[in-house]
Protein backbone atom coordinates (compact mmCIF):
# COMPACT_ATOMS: atom_id res chain seq x y z
CA UNK A 1 0.00 0.00 0.00
CA UNK A 2 2.69 2.83 0.97
CA UNK A 3 4.46 1.64 -2.44
CA UNK A 4 1.70 2.51 -4.51
CA UNK A 5 1.09 5.73 -2.78
CA UNK A 6 4.59 6.60 -3.12
CA UNK A 7 5.44 5.89 -6.00
CA UNK A 8 2.05 7.20 -7.57
CA UNK A 9 3.23 10.76 -5.64
CA UNK A 10 6.70 10.10 -7.27
CA UNK A 11 4.97 9.51 -10.44
CA UNK A 12 3.12 12.69 -10.30
CA UNK A 13 6.12 14.47 -9.84
CA UNK A 14 7.98 13.51 -12.35
CA UNK A 15 5.07 13.90 -14.78
CA UNK A 16 5.29 17.36 -13.60
CA UNK A 17 9.02 17.92 -14.18
CA UNK A 18 9.85 18.28 -10.71
CA UNK A 19 11.62 15.27 -9.69
CA UNK A 20 14.37 13.28 -11.89
CA UNK A 21 14.28 9.45 -12.99
CA UNK A 22 17.21 8.41 -11.04
CA UNK A 23 15.77 10.20 -7.89
CA UNK A 24 12.32 9.21 -7.95
CA UNK A 25 13.95 5.64 -8.12
CA UNK A 26 15.97 5.64 -5.60
CA UNK A 27 13.56 7.21 -3.22
CA UNK A 28 10.98 3.89 -4.44
CA UNK A 29 13.64 1.76 -3.91
CA UNK A 30 14.25 2.69 -0.28
CA UNK A 31 10.56 2.79 0.52
CA UNK A 32 10.01 -0.61 -0.61
CA UNK A 33 12.25 -2.36 2.01
CA UNK A 34 9.89 -0.81 4.62
CA UNK A 35 6.78 -1.64 2.94
CA UNK A 36 6.93 -5.48 3.76
CA UNK A 37 6.21 -4.92 7.94
CA UNK A 38 3.47 -2.44 7.35
CA UNK A 39 1.70 -4.22 4.98
CA UNK A 40 2.36 -8.20 6.04
CA UNK A 41 -0.08 -7.27 9.65
CA UNK A 42 -3.07 -6.25 7.20
CA UNK A 43 -5.23 -8.86 5.57
CA UNK A 44 -8.31 -8.31 3.13
CA UNK A 45 -11.16 -10.13 4.66
CA UNK A 46 -14.80 -10.80 3.52
CA UNK A 47 -16.63 -9.50 6.54
CA UNK A 48 -18.28 -6.64 6.88
CA UNK A 49 -18.45 -3.84 10.04
CA UNK A 50 -20.18 -0.57 10.43
CA UNK A 51 -17.95 -0.08 13.51
CA UNK A 52 -14.99 2.11 12.74
CA UNK A 53 -11.58 2.89 14.26
CA UNK A 54 -12.35 5.19 17.12
CA UNK A 55 -10.81 8.56 17.82
CA UNK A 56 -9.92 7.38 21.52
CA UNK A 57 -8.37 4.25 20.00
CA UNK A 58 -5.86 6.48 17.64
CA UNK A 59 -5.27 9.17 20.09
CA UNK A 60 -3.81 6.21 22.57
CA UNK A 61 -1.53 4.60 19.38
CA UNK A 62 -0.46 7.61 18.53
CA UNK A 63 0.49 8.88 22.10
CA UNK A 64 2.92 5.38 22.43
CA UNK A 65 6.44 6.86 22.98
CA UNK A 66 7.51 5.12 19.61
CA UNK A 67 4.88 6.65 17.68
CA UNK A 68 4.97 10.00 19.59
CA UNK A 69 8.91 10.21 18.91
CA UNK A 70 8.70 9.99 15.23
CA UNK A 71 5.79 12.20 14.73
CA UNK A 72 7.75 14.90 16.29
CA UNK A 73 10.33 13.85 13.85
CA UNK A 74 7.96 14.48 10.78
CA UNK A 75 6.75 17.69 12.66
CA UNK A 76 10.27 19.10 12.80
CA UNK A 77 10.49 17.91 9.42
CA UNK A 78 7.79 19.20 7.74
CA UNK A 79 8.28 23.04 9.60
CA UNK A 80 11.74 22.88 7.51
CA UNK A 81 10.70 21.71 4.61
CA UNK A 82 8.20 24.24 4.66
CA UNK A 83 10.79 26.85 5.47
CA UNK A 84 12.51 26.01 2.60
CA UNK A 85 9.65 26.15 0.29
CA UNK A 86 8.74 29.50 1.48
CA UNK A 87 13.07 30.28 1.25
CA UNK A 88 13.17 29.47 -2.46
CA UNK A 89 9.97 31.03 -3.45
CA UNK A 90 10.81 34.37 -1.90
CA UNK A 91 13.98 34.03 -3.82
CA UNK A 92 12.54 33.75 -6.79
CA UNK A 93 10.40 37.00 -5.98
CA UNK A 94 6.88 35.02 -5.57
CA UNK A 95 4.82 34.85 -2.56
CA UNK A 96 1.54 32.63 -1.32
CA UNK A 97 -1.53 34.35 -1.16
CA UNK A 98 -3.48 31.17 0.14
CA UNK A 99 -2.86 27.92 1.04
CA UNK A 100 -1.29 24.87 -1.10
CA UNK A 101 -1.92 21.24 -0.09
CA UNK A 102 -0.14 18.44 -1.51
CA UNK A 103 -2.78 15.30 -0.90
CA UNK A 104 -2.03 11.46 -1.43
CA UNK A 105 -4.26 9.05 -0.01
CA UNK A 106 -3.70 4.95 0.47
CA UNK A 107 -5.71 4.54 -2.81
CA UNK A 108 -2.73 6.19 -4.33
CA UNK A 109 -4.73 9.15 -5.66
CA UNK A 110 -3.16 12.57 -5.72
CA UNK A 111 -4.05 16.04 -5.84
CA UNK A 112 -2.66 19.66 -5.46
CA UNK A 113 -4.89 22.09 -4.29
CA UNK A 114 -4.86 25.70 -4.15
CA UNK A 115 -5.01 29.32 -6.71
CA UNK A 116 -3.35 28.77 -10.01
CA UNK A 117 -1.09 31.85 -9.21
CA UNK A 118 0.06 29.82 -5.79
CA UNK A 119 0.26 26.44 -7.71
CA UNK A 120 2.32 27.53 -10.63
CA UNK A 121 4.74 29.66 -8.50
CA UNK A 122 5.44 26.59 -6.36
CA UNK A 123 5.55 24.62 -9.71
CA UNK A 124 8.11 26.84 -11.05
CA UNK A 125 10.37 26.87 -7.50
CA UNK A 126 10.12 23.36 -7.39
CA UNK A 127 11.16 22.75 -10.98
CA UNK A 128 14.27 25.48 -10.43
CA UNK A 129 15.20 23.69 -7.28
CA UNK A 130 18.83 22.51 -7.65
CA UNK A 131 19.07 21.38 -3.65
CA UNK A 132 20.32 18.17 -2.69
CA UNK A 133 18.10 16.16 -1.49
CA UNK A 134 15.58 18.21 -3.95
CA UNK A 135 12.32 19.88 -2.48
CA UNK A 136 10.08 17.52 -4.41
CA UNK A 137 11.33 14.59 -3.44
CA UNK A 138 11.14 15.64 0.16
CA UNK A 139 7.76 16.08 -0.36
CA UNK A 140 7.36 12.54 -1.74
CA UNK A 141 9.41 11.04 1.03
CA UNK A 142 7.20 13.02 3.73
CA UNK A 143 4.33 12.28 2.45
CA UNK A 144 5.40 7.74 2.22
CA UNK A 145 6.90 8.46 5.89
CA UNK A 146 3.31 10.28 6.72
CA UNK A 147 1.41 6.97 5.03
CA UNK A 148 3.64 4.42 7.02
CA UNK A 149 3.41 5.98 10.58
CA UNK A 150 -0.29 6.72 9.95
CA UNK A 151 -0.98 2.78 9.05
CA UNK A 152 1.44 1.97 12.47
CA UNK A 153 -1.14 3.87 14.42
CA UNK A 154 -4.32 2.32 12.60
CA UNK A 155 -3.26 -0.87 13.01
CA UNK A 156 -2.13 -0.70 16.79
CA UNK A 157 -5.42 1.28 17.60
CA UNK A 158 -7.57 -1.44 15.35
CA UNK A 159 -6.04 -4.17 17.51
CA UNK A 160 -6.78 -2.90 20.73
CA UNK A 161 -10.16 -2.29 19.61
CA UNK A 162 -11.29 -5.45 18.40
CA UNK A 163 -9.46 -6.73 21.49
CA UNK A 164 -11.86 -5.13 23.66
CA UNK A 165 -14.64 -5.46 21.73
CA UNK A 166 -14.17 -8.95 21.08
CA UNK A 167 -14.70 -12.11 23.35
CA UNK A 168 -12.77 -15.03 21.07
CA UNK A 169 -9.72 -15.13 18.98
CA UNK A 170 -11.82 -15.50 15.78
CA UNK A 171 -13.79 -12.17 16.75
CA UNK A 172 -10.55 -9.49 17.09
CA UNK A 173 -8.98 -10.84 14.04
CA UNK A 174 -12.71 -10.28 12.16
CA UNK A 175 -12.92 -7.33 13.91
CA UNK A 176 -9.78 -6.23 13.54
CA UNK A 177 -9.79 -6.84 9.33
CA UNK A 178 -13.13 -4.73 8.96
CA UNK A 179 -11.87 -1.72 10.91
CA UNK A 180 -8.24 -1.79 8.43
CA UNK A 181 -10.95 -1.82 5.96
CA UNK A 182 -12.01 1.56 6.67
CA UNK A 183 -8.93 3.14 6.20
CA UNK A 184 -8.69 2.93 2.54
CA UNK A 185 -10.36 6.47 2.44
CA UNK A 186 -7.42 8.12 4.80
CA UNK A 187 -5.08 10.30 3.53
CA UNK A 188 -2.08 11.98 3.94
CA UNK A 189 -1.97 16.21 3.36
CA UNK A 190 1.18 18.70 3.28
CA UNK A 191 -0.30 22.08 3.68
CA UNK A 192 1.98 25.44 3.46
CA UNK A 193 0.58 29.14 3.37
CA UNK A 194 2.57 32.30 3.35
CA UNK A 195 3.09 31.73 7.26
CA UNK A 196 2.44 28.31 8.61
CA UNK A 197 2.45 24.94 7.61
CA UNK A 198 0.95 21.62 8.62
CA UNK A 199 1.10 17.59 7.72
CA UNK A 200 -1.92 15.82 8.89
CA UNK A 201 -2.78 12.30 8.70
CA UNK A 202 -5.24 9.96 10.61
CA UNK A 203 -3.49 10.06 14.60
CA UNK A 204 -1.46 13.02 13.80
CA UNK A 205 -3.40 15.71 15.98
CA UNK A 206 -2.39 14.30 19.14
CA UNK A 207 0.77 12.54 18.29
CA UNK A 208 1.72 16.52 17.72
CA UNK A 209 0.75 17.40 20.96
Amino acid sequence: MISTVNNTLLGYLASQGLLSPVTAGNIASATSKTESTSSSTTTNSSSSSDETISQSSLDRAAGMFKTATIARNLETAQVALAADLRAALEKALAKLEGNVQFSVNTKGEVTVEGSDKDKAAVQAVLKADTSDPSLASRIATQASDAMALSTQIQQSAAISQAAKSSATPDGVISLYQSLMQQTASTSVVFSVSATSSTLTYPGSLKAKA
